[in-house]
């Protein structure tokens, strides 16, 4: 069963019996964003030109949440990659959930619908099939720990679980984490000079990271006291 890059983030993010996130809600829907727009920079769908990110091929794919991110760029006035990627978050509470039944539909979750004081939905998706999962963590662990061939999407979803605070959940034996943490960072800092890789791709990986490191400081900011 092929996955794409914004499945195989989710998946990796869920708790695969409780059915919830395993990261906060920053981390979570940076990560959501910049998989959308990765994924997309791997279809030739999107370029940087500048700072500016432009739209390069306009057809719908059969993904619900790209063709709405299509929709988006296709509607708006030019705006810098970054501006889109903190866009997107914003909006990923809403767009994860077309990938969310999309994986329901293959099989892979299972939606449990709870309520918050009766009130405030608060929907669980437990693994059912955990088969999928299970592959895309082997192929990252032949990867990082057995030194196999990585492709261009295997750089990305490690960059993504790198900056989405997610290697723990990913690599789960201690083993093996404790050899990942110190060779994460090196293996995906590689995107940055590989030339199999285009430059709008690694333009966006970084891109992401200064993101998602502005919003982290943002909320600690907000959320710390003041003397």
């Amino acid at each position: 069963m092929q996955l794409n890059l914004i499945e195989e983030f989710l998946l990796i993010a869920l708790d695969d019996e409780k059915g919830q996130f395993v990261i906060d809600s920053t981390h979570l829907y940076y990560g959501f964003a910049g998989s959308i727009l990765l994924e997309m920079a791997l279809r030739e769908k999107i370029d940087v030109s500048g700072d500016k990110l432009k739209l390069t091929h306009d057809e719908y794919e059969v993904e619900m949440v790209i063709n709405k991110v299509i929709d988006q760029i296709k509607a708006s006035k030019p705006r810098k990659l970054k501006n889109w990627i903190e866009l997107i978050a914003k909006q990923a509470k809403e767009l994860k959930e077309d990938t969310l039944l999309e994986l329901q539909n293959k099989g892979i979750l299972r939606k449990e619908e709870h309520k918050i004081l009766w009130i405030i939905p608060n929907n669980k998706y437990p693994t059912t099939n955990i088969t999928p999962e299970n592959k895309v963590r082997q192929r990252l662990s032949d990867v990082m720990l057995r030194g196999a061939k990585s492709e261009a999407r295997d750089v990305m979803l490690l960059s993504l679980i790198d900056v989405s605070d997610l290697t723990k959940e990913a690599f789960r034996d201690n083993e093996e984490y404790r050899v990942v943490k110190k060779r994460i960072k090196e293996v995906t800092q590689d995107i940055k000079i590989s030339q199999s890789v285009n430059k709008s791709i690694r333009e966006i990986q970084a891109a992401i990271m200064v993101a998602m490191m502005s919003a982290i400081i943002v909320t600690t900011t907000i959320n710390t006291p003041s003397n």
